[in-house]
């Protein structure tokens, strides 16, 4: 019933897309709450839905959500003009969202981002799965953790359409030194630092092609602190810089443990 990969997609208010930054999962609008599932739409549905029920309503959000990994809670039904549309019988989980962008209103209606209606790459890597992210939310959350990034960055830029930036991106680098700009202030406020930070140079055993750009250990004073930073309201507004600039990436949670003279 619909592409592998496909992305679906969720028009919220302002208040409801703070709402869901706050919690990390919203039962819905209203209407969603009213009907027992989150309506979503499909790229060819997403602009229709948004003439329908957000006539020259501005400063929405888009979220895109993969629907492959939203399991059997998502199922698809006959609903406007006799056509399948996505309904989760369940939470819209903040965990869940693969990228979200601005949907603002121009002179013929609400501007989409061009590329919307591609499937998600599940090899960029560049944000958790749902799976990755219940793992990482099942292990302990009261220690210290540190988590290893090993980041490649895009040659340019890729911001969604809509964003202040996506008509003069820069290059990656560029986006990713906004990204560390506009993050930092909230890793200082929950504690959190930058343990280790080192230049790649070569790698000597492993694929050839896994080059880094940047290559750091950051340390939390709990996992509580980290997921308390994907829900900050101001890291929400820096995270686009970071997915506008990396083309690939790891983060590896680790727990501190001590050092020594000894391998292993």
């Amino acid at each position: 019933r619909h592409k592998a990969g496909m992305l679906i997609y969720k028009i919220l208010q302002p208040a409801e897309w703070q709402a869901l930054l706050e919690h990390g999962e919203t039962a819905g609008a209203p209407i969603d709450v009213a009907d027992g599932f989150v309506h979503f739409s499909t790229a060819a549905q997403a602009r229709e839905t948004a003439a329908k029920h957000f006539a020259d309503a501005g400063d929405l959000v888009l979220a895109a959500l993969d629907a492959d990994l939203l399991g059997p809670d998502l199922k698809w039904e006959v609903s406007r003009g006799d056509a399948l549309f996505p309904h989760l019988y369940g939470p819209l989980r903040l965990a869940d969202i693969c990228w979200h962008a601005p949907l603002r209103c121009g002179p013929d209606g609400h501007i989409f981002p061009q590329s919307m209606d591609a499937p998600r790459q599940p090899d960029a890597h560049i944000d958790p799965t749902r799976t990755q992210f219940d793992a990482f939310k099942a292990l302990d959350r009261s220690g210290p953790i540190e988590m290893l990034n090993l980041v490649r960055l895009r040659d340019k830029a890729a911001y969604p359409t809509g964003h202040p930036l996506a008509d003069s991106p820069g290059t990656g680098a560029e986006a990713y030194a906004r990204y560390g700009v506009t993050a930092e202030p909230v890793l200082q406020r929950l504690g959190g630092s930058i343990l280790w930070r080192g230049g790649f140079q070569t790698t000597l055993i492993g694929p050839i092609d896994e080059a880094w750009d940047h290559i750091f250990v950051a340390r939390y004073p709990s996992a509580h602190a980290f997921l308390a930073m994907l829900k900050d309201a101001d890291y929400a507004e820096a995270v686009i810089h970071r997915q506008a600039a990396v083309a690939t990436s790891r983060l590896i949670r680790c727990t501190p443990a001590e050092t020594g003279t000894a391998f292993g």
